[in-house]
């Protein structure tokens, strides 16, 4: 049994396609118009399969073949399908689309598994559109999304309102939640969202662990003055001081971590915000990123030990105030040795690598078993309507999950 390169491409085409945008970009944002256009045409291929579907209180959409024993757990598959605004074909959508793909290819075959299989496509994982995502996995873990129907989005509408377009409530969402007896495991075919597999030429990733993230909002205070008739020698520049601090940041993280471990600040705000006052405060975001919970422990010591002696040469202070934290999440060794053994089997060349970026893959690992396989992105690129991935990854991918999918199922 091989997977069909030419049908799962023309998919992710198809599904591609639901987002176009008058002004020519493509996106699929959580709830939208678009973004249900692209799962009702899901469901359409998954019920011409003669799967059932169905939409659980979260909203994932959920499409299930029976297997030998329906009584015997579920192997479940999946991504998501909403994207980033100008999003490219492949991130998520690849996950699913391949899930499908090994159902297809069971019908077509007349194979039946032992266990029953079902192919989730999960809501808003993305999260831009009210600045919270990785919703419906959330959900389906037991874990409080967050969520509220008084949220309101970038444009200014309330959640609950949005929320109608798939039929559910924010209060609602607890009921998708499903029990660890009844899932096998869950698998993610995605692409990889870095560079390490393209540069490396290697076909196939098995994924680790998922970093963990913390991250922080900093503060240097300075004392705002007259930027013209103050001295250089009596400033107390908040920004300078920041700038100190914020250029010595990848030299701590590369000195405290390892090839990994990654630092950013990705926002920075000024007061007064005047072209002649010295800066009296500047606060900046800090996020930490690595596999391993004591690495990350360790930079953050490093960096406020850091900002301690910066404060002090330029005489302001600070403050480090964390914001909010997720676990490095490990992938499940049994399931990730089952990807493994059908790489083998396979003949395909891979390598052992984290996943800097976030998956739904990151909330099941604290539930159920869950391993992930990327395929190259070409030169990193992703979420941008520029990522790519060759055809003959995008085969490689799909094969390898089809016999991940057919050695678990002896289990």
């Amino acid at each position: 049994m091989k997977a069909n390169g030419k049908r799962v491409i023309s998919r992710l085409e198809e599904i591609y396609q639901c987002g176009k945008k008058e002004d020519g970009t493509y996106t699929r944002m959580a709830f939208s118009d678009e973004d249900v256009k692209g799962r009702k045409l899901f469901a359409s291929w998954a019920e011409t399969l003669g799967m059932t579907t169905r939409v659980d209180a979260a909203g994932n959409l959920i499409a299930r073949m029976d297997g030998q024993d329906n009584s015997l757990p579920v192997i479940l598959m999946g991504s998501h399908l909403d994207t980033v605004p100008d999003g490219g074909k492949y991130d998520g959508v690849l996950g699913c689309v391949g899930a499908l793909e090994v159902c297809e290819i069971f019908k077509k075959e007349g194979y039946v598994p032992k266990h029953p299989l079902e192919v989730i496509v999960f809501t808003d994982e993305e999260g831009f559109r009210f600045g919270k995502g990785l919703t419906g996995s959330s959900a389906v873990c037991g874990q409080d999304a967050g969520i509220s129907d008084s949220d309101l989005d970038i444009y200014g509408e309330e959640r609950g309102k949005v929320m109608q377009s798939y039929g559910i409530t924010s209060e609602g969402v607890k009921a998708a939640v499903r029990n660890p007896a009844d899932i096998h495991c869950f698998l993610e075919l995605h692409v990889e969202q870095g560079a390490r597999l393209y540069r490396t030429k290697t076909s196939v990733g098995i994924v680790s662990s998922i970093a963990g993230v913390n991250r922080y909002e900093v503060t240097v205070t300075g004392e705002a003055n007259h930027a013209g008739s103050t001295a250089m020698a009596d400033r107390k520049d908040a920004l300078v001081a920041a700038a100190g601090f914020i250029n010595r940041i990848p030299e701590v993280t590369t000195e405290c971590g390892n090839e990994f471990t990654v630092a950013t600040v990705g926002t920075i705000k000024v007061t007064p915000h005047s072209v002649n006052v010295i800066p009296g405060t500047c606060t900046f975001s800090l996020e930490i990123r690595d596999t391993e919970a004591h690495i990350m422990s360790l930079v953050e010591q490093k960096l406020q030990e850091t900002l301690g002696d910066i404060c002090k040469k330029y005489e302001v202070s600070s403050t480090f105030v964390p914001t909010s934290f997720h676990d490095p999440a490990p992938m499940s060794d049994w399931v990730k040795e089952n990807i493994k053994k059908a790489v083998e089997e396979l003949g395909i060349d891979y390598s052992i690598i984290p996943s800097g970026a976030f998956h739904d893959s990151l909330i099941m690992t604290s539930v159920f078993p869950t391993a992930m396989i990327f395929v190259p992105s070409e030169n990193g690129v992703s979420h941008s309507r520029y990522e790519y991935t060759e055809d003959k990854d995008i085969e490689n991918g799909c094969n390898v999950l089809l016999g991940t999918i057919l050695n678990v199922d002896k289990l």
